[in-house]
């Protein structure tokens, strides 16, 4: 088994993003021939040729790219290792990173992080709220130890499930479809709509539903969360979409009506997302099992 140490790691991706030996060596502060011969060391370690050398400097051969790619995992691995063990030497108990969506952070998350730090005070937590796809993106890069959005991404990552909610039209007090039962997603589009910021998880899945119905979403207005969201409907600025969990609290603070979507589709599963449970920090295991033990409560819909 071929084993690269972290110098010779960060020598290689110094060299491949400055494109020069020379500015590799300038930038490590150590002398051009020193990084030469950390670079002839790995080629001759794994029998590959890393760079093409030319008039203007260097680029990587594909097994330089594979190899600069798993480099760069070693370093940040390396660094997260740095920071948890000095946060533990400092008295810390962990540092956790998580990235939610606009949804699961509506459904209820705050509360539960909220009682998780009080039950776990060295436990630092760093959440961001991000759209659906970019929460996976985090995630799979190791950006994030947990995300918590809406299963309807593409992905390689290991789900389990965390809440279940019905989607609503959401619409003034006064509105012509504010006296119905459920609603077709179809009937709703005879309006203008407010939706959530482009690329967001619930906005994606509405335009594939008004495509699929044949129909165009007059889009008036974008917002970024439900509060907002809410905010501009109440405002008379269209009508929208919103989670059920939503209609106790911000309806009567905006006279909004929630209407029952009657949809297959209308029927979201927020989940917990993680690159590899086993592997994750102490206290980003703990988390996890607290919001897997919120599914019980929340796996029914409201």
């Amino acid at each position: 088994m071929h084993r690269i140490d972290p110098t010779s790691a960060r020598l290689f991706v110094a060299i491949v993003e400055a494109g020069s030996i020379a500015r590799a060596a300038a930038r490590e502060h150590i002398v051009p021939s020193a990084v030469s011969r950390r670079l002839a060391e790995l080629e001759a370690m794994f029998g590959v040729t890393l760079v093409e050398r030319g008039p203007r400097g260097v680029r990587p051969t594909p097994a330089g790219e594979a190899l600069v790619h798993h480099a760069r995992l070693l370093l940040r691995t390396i660094e997260r290792l740095d920071v948890e063990m000095s946060e533990y030497r400092a008295g810390v108990r962990g540092h956790v990173r998580v990235r939610a969506s606009a949804s699961s952070l509506a459904a209820g998350l705050p509360a539960l992080l909220q009682g998780f730090v009080r039950e776990h005070e060295g436990v630092k937590l760093d959440l961001v709220e991000q759209d659906t796809p970019e929460v996976f993106r985090q995630v799979a890069e190791g950006h994030a130890d947990i995300g918590i959005a809406p299963d309807i991404v593409r992905h390689e990552l290991q789900v389990f499930p965390y809440h279940r909610y019905d989607l609503c039209a959401v619409v003034p007090e006064d509105h012509p479809l504010a006296g119905r039962e459920t609603v077709r997603y179809a009937q709703t589009l005879d309006w203008d709509q407010v939706d959530l910021t482009y690329g967001s998880a619930l906005s994606t899945l509405l335009d594939a539903a008004a495509a699929q119905a044949g129909a165009v979403k007059r889009t008036r207005i974008r917002a970024m969360g439900f509060e907002s969201v809410c905010r501009m409907i109440g405002s008379g600025m269209g009508i929208g979409v919103g989670p059920s969990f939503l209609a106790p609290t911000h309806g009567p603070i905006y006279r909004l009506r929630f209407v029952p979507l009657d949809e297959p589709w209308a029927h979201p599963l927020i989940c917990v997302v993680v690159r590899d449970p086993d592997a994750l920090p102490q206290a980003a295991r703990a988390l996890v099992g607290r919001l897997r033990a919120a599914w019980p409560m929340h796996g029914s819909r409201e």
